[in-house]
C-alpha cells in the first residue's frame, strides 16, 4: 500500500493516524503541492490523501481510507457513537482554522512546499484574489478566537479519554487531532493541561510530531 500526502494536511493527518493505531504498515509520499497531473492520473483531480490500497486501484477521502483500514485488518477500533461536544468543537474550529494555518503552512519547511513553484500554486490556489496571507498572519482577532476555543476545549476534555492504541475510537478522535495539529504551527496559544496531554498523547500514539517546532 502507499499513501499519497501533503504533510500540512489535516485530512493527510487523518489517513495517517489509523495506519499507526492499528499498526498496519504503509509506503506514505509526499507530492509536491503543485504537482497536479499524479492525483489526476489516480482519481481524476487533484485531492489529497490518496490511498494506492491494491496495484493501480486508488480511494480518496480522509475518512474513507480510515474505515477501510480499520475493518481490513484484525477487530475494527472504531466503535464508539459519535461524540457530540467534540464534533461541534471541530466544526467551529473549522470555520477559521484556515486563515490561521495557511500563511504559516506555506513558510514552514514541507516537502510539498520545497519549490517556488509549489509555493506559488499554493498561494494561487488559496488566495485567488490575490491579497495576500500577511494581514491573517498578523490578526490578533483570530489569534484570540482560536485561544477561545482551546479554553473551551479544556473543559471538554475533561471528561474524554486520551488518544492511545488500547481503546476503541471514535471518527471525533481523528478529526480533534488533525485540527489540535493544525493549531501547532500557530505560535503564543496556550494549552490548558487537559489539552496538552490529549495532543500529545496522540501525538506520540500515531507517530505523528506537531508542528510547534514551526509555529510562528
Amino acid at each position: 500500500m502507499k499513501l499519497y500526502i501533503y504533510e500540512h494536511c489535516p485530512f493527510c493527518v487523518i489517513a495517517k493516524m489509523i495506519f499507526a493505531l492499528k499498526d498496519h504498515p504503509v509506503n506514505v509520499e509526499t507530492l509536491l503541492y503543485n504537482d497536479v497531473q499524479t492525483p489526476m492520473q489516480m482519481i481524476g483531480r487533484k485531492m489529497l490523501p490518496v490511498l494506492e490500497y491494491k496495484p493501480g486501484l486508488y480511494m480518496p477521502e480522509s475518512l474513507d481510507i480510515v474505515q477501510y483500514i480499520d475493518n481490513e485488518k484484525d477487530t475494527p477500533k472504531i466503535t464508539q457513537l459519535t461524540q457530540e461536544t467534540i464534533a461541534h468543537w471541530v466544526n467551529t474550529v473549522e470555520r477559521f482554522i484556515y486563515r490561521l494555518a495557511y500563511p504559516r503552512w506555506v513558510r514552514a519547511p514541507f516537502a510539498e512546499f520545497s519549490t517556488d513553484e509549489a509555493r506559488d500554486y499554493f498561494h494561487k490556489s488559496k488566495d485567488p484574489s490575490g491579497r495576500g496571507f500577511v494581514s491573517d498572519l498578523a490578526d490578533p482577532a483570530l489569534t484570540r478566537r482560536a485561544q477561545m476555543a482551546l479554553d473551551a476545549l479544556e473543559v471538554l476534555l475533561k471528561d474524554y479519554p486520551l488518544l492511545d492504541k488500547d481503546r476503541t475510537l471514535a471518527f471525533e478522535d481523528f478529526t480533534l487531532f488533525a485540527q489540535l495539529h493544525s493549531l501547532s504551527i500557530v505560535k503564543g496559544l496556550n494549552y490548558g493541561p487537559q489539552v496538552e496531554l490529549w495532543r500529545q498523547t496522540a501525538s506520540e500514539a500515531c507517530s505523528i510530531p506537531l508542528h510547534d517546532c514551526y509555529a510562528n
